[in-house]
């Protein structure tokens, strides 16, 4: 019984089960109100209004989802009713198709919200062509629009409802996932800290880049949901803990992130100490903490706190101290980065402790997000305008899927293909913005599609009753919202299944199965052809461009953490913003190398240039990261003008460097001023710690930036 109940409990907590929850009452109310008003017909419609309006959804609080909500019934009567009226016309219908596709994704630009809501209106628009392909002419023009938009309207009623009752789960969810994520990067830090023979460097640095962009990406999402709680005039003691939370992880990161001297020299070095192991050790425990925070923070429970954590920190303390009294030779140059590795993770430890009560937390004064989303007509139309450029990916994906849409309807009209609008559906979901994601999307949905049409022939020949069918689809359609961001091929299986045991209610299930399948295959091979013809976004040429913005982002955030060396230390939101902009630029630099390599060859560069670049990118984010993590204000600088000298010097070739990546020119070389390199190197015994740990850190910051000069150099031939 308890083990029952505790796989109910992590099913509730789980981040789709409102969302199944929502798609099974919705579904179940459609099929019993159509059941016993006798009108089966309808039945199809009002469920794809439904799938359109939970696709339009955006995680918002009532009254952002009540705009929300207005917004997206006044695009789906547009697109409905447009399609319904100029669908007698074809040129005039395929001349609106193109145009309000354009539009509509162009629209996106305006913000997430704006480009959810676009992106499911020409969906519901789509939605709108199936069933006018075989509708009843008896049945007045409006009849299908008003379906469509009834289903989408019940959805939107139960989305307001779920989020008046759970109002802040959505916080909760997106914290929760940071936290996770923090948990893996931790891992995977832990694992690069230890001194193994079989530890291969090269992978872990990889698979860290890789969950780093995951990480940002999830603060990034948080950001986005708890924005709404700022902008409240006042705050609860709720809300007000999880904007602590927010910061807490934030500043986890940063101190994660972080590297006090290369991890082959440390782990070289102190091979044959036990300091490393131990320092490992507590990172894994740091690790399964924030597992567990996470937890809490989703089912709102308290956040324990082991004693295993820190019985692990004080035997951090005790290998330290070993160290620090019994020196050796090898180790001369390396106990003050390790004495500040130590300090770093104690920090964490000391605030994983505390997480319990975040308010009690010293981790953030100003409590101000950045809000990049538009608030007036003027903005909005202000972003969409910048957008009208050939240099805009969103520019050239709405010409590409227009285009693209125009083709899969020019070939249902030639062939006057059967219910060939799913050719359309196809295309629309299989053409993605890039290369890498089109391919990857184009195996899912045909692979789904098969799997789904092979299910459903199986199951409505063993079940004929309509009782049985029905019910299938309802768990179908909750199972596609479940999948379709994580596992999209089981999420195409699954709407495939919905739809044709819905058509077989009204006798024509087992008719769709073949024209189905050719559809989805025609549409998939349009998307694929359009992608790599039509104003195609090769990573592999915009890479030299992410790679600049990644340098002059780490610019930025190194300017404003020798700022706060001079001034102290306040996380205020100049300084957040300047280091959330150089994590999120190295996630694209992570993330375009991933997608150039799914590329074909003749658009790619030198994987081993672009990976080693990476590398060296992230390596000097994570210097500039250490010093930002011991933040302190000095007093009294004995060493002030050695580290100007230093600071200007990197900010000079990092511009360079960026300048010619932009150009696709090797960096010009310029010469630092004399001795400095040495000066550096040196570091002068009558510095203040804090001191020393700036010109050690600057040294090592310009090592990089003279590796990323070489690699720039190679990339620009």
């Amino acid at each position: 019984m308890l083990s029952s109940l505790t796989a109910a409990g992590r099913l509730w907590i789980h981040d789709k089960a409102i969302d199944g929850a929502k798609v099974a009452i919705a579904l179940t109310g459609i099929v019993g109100f159509c059941v016993w008003m006798d009108r089966e017909q309808w039945m199809i419609a009002i469920i794809l209004g439904v799938i359109a309006s939970a696709l339009a959804e955006t995680e918002d609080r009532v009254p952002g989802r009540f705009k929300g909500l207005l917004m997206t019934l006044a695009c789906f009567s547009v697109a409905a009713f447009s399609v319904e009226l100029l669908f007698p016309f074809p040129w005039f219908f395929v001349l609106g198709l193109t145009s309000s596709t354009f539009l509509f994704v162009m629209l996106g630009a305006a913000g997430e919200r704006y480009a959810t809501i676009a992106t499911a209106s020409v969906i519901l628009a789509v939605y709108t062509m199936l069933g006018a392909g075989g509708a009843n002419t008896e049945d007045a023009f409006w009849l299908r629009p008003a379906l469509l938009l009834a289903g989408a309207a019940w959805y939107g009623l139960l989305s307001l409802v779920a989020a008046a009752i759970f109002s802040t789960r959505a916080a909760r969810q997106v914290l929760a996932r940071v936290f996770e994520a923090l948990s893996e990067y931790l891992e995977l830090k832990a694992e690069l800290l230890t001194p193994a023979a079989e530890r291969d460097e090269k992978a872990l640095r990889l698979a860290l880049a890789e969950q780093n962009a995951h990480v940002v990406n999830a603060l990034n999402r948080a950001r986005q949901v708890l924005i709404v709680w700022v902008q409240e005039r006042r705050q609860s003691q709720t809300q007000s803990r999880y904007l602590k939370w927010y910061f807490l992880a934030q500043d986890i990161h940063e101190r994660a992130s972080s590297s006090h001297h290369p991890y082959q020299a440390l782990t070289t070095a102190f091979a044959r100490s036990d300091v490393l192991f131990r320092i490992s050790r507590l990172m894994l425990l740091q690790a399964r903490a924030c597992t567990r925070l996470a937890a809490a923070i989703q089912r709102r429970k308290a956040f324990e706190y082991g004693a295993r954590e820190l019985q692990a920190l004080d035997e951090v303390a005790a290998a330290q101290a070993y160290v620090q009294a019994h020196p050796e030779p090898a180790w001369k140059d390396l106990l003050e980065a390790l004495a500040d590795l130590t300090r770093n993770i104690t920090t964490i430890e000391r605030q994983l402790a505390g997480a319990d009560n975040p308010d009690a937390l010293d981790v953030e004064a100003d409590n101000n997000l950045r809000d990049a989303n538009p608030h007036t007509l003027r903005e909005v139309a202000g972003r969409i305008r910048t957008e009208f450029t050939l240099n805009s990916s969103r520019f050239r994906y709405a010409i590409r899927l227009s285009l693209t849409l125009a083709a899969g309807y020019g070939l249902l009209q030639l062939f006057s293909l059967t219910q060939g609008y799913w050719v359309l559906m196809t295309s629309l979901f299989v053409c993605q913005p890039s290369y890498h994601a089109t391919w990857r999307r184009m195996g899912q949905r045909v692979g789904g599609t098969v799997l789904g049409l092979f299910v459903a022939w199986l199951f409505i020949g063993a079940f004929p009753q309509a009782w049985a069918q029905l019910a299938l689809a309802i768990a179908a359609g909750v199972a596609f919202f479940a999948l379709r961001t994580d596992r999209y091929l089981e999420a195409t299986a699954c709407i495939t299944v919905l739809v044709l045991v819905c058509f077989n209610q009204t006798g024509s299930g087992y008719a769709l199965i073949v024209p189905r399948l050719v559809d989805t295959l025609l549409g998939a091979a349009i998307a694929g052809a359009a992608v790599a013809f039509i104003l195609p976004d090769w990573q592999g040429r915009r890479l030299h461009q992410v790679m600049a913005q990644a340098l002059l982002r780490s610019d930025l955030y190194l300017t404003r953490v020798l700022d706060q060396y001079r001034d102290g230390k306040h996380d205020d939101l100049p300084y957040r913003i300047a280091r959330r902009d150089a994590h999120n630029a190295d996630a694209e630099l992570s993330n375009t190398i991933s997608a150039m390599l799914a590329e074909p060859d003749r658009h790619q560069i030198s994987s081993d240039l672009a990976f080693r670049f990476l590398c060296a990118s992230q390596t000097l984010l994570s210097y500039v990261s250490a010093l930002g993590a011991h933040r302190e204000q000095v007093s009294g600088w004995t060493e002030e003008g050695l580290i100007k000298a230093a600071s200007t010097d990197t900010h000079r070739r990092l511009e360079g460097i960026a300048q010619g990546l932009e150009h696709r020119n090797a960096p010009a070389a310029e010469a630092s001023p004399p001795g400095l390199a040495e000066r550096l190197e040196e570091i002068p015994l009558q510095a203040s710690p804090a001191e020393r740990r700036v010109i050690r850190q600057l040294a090592l910051i310009r090592r990089a930036t003279t590796e990323l000069e070489t690699l720039a150099a190679a990339l620009a031939h």
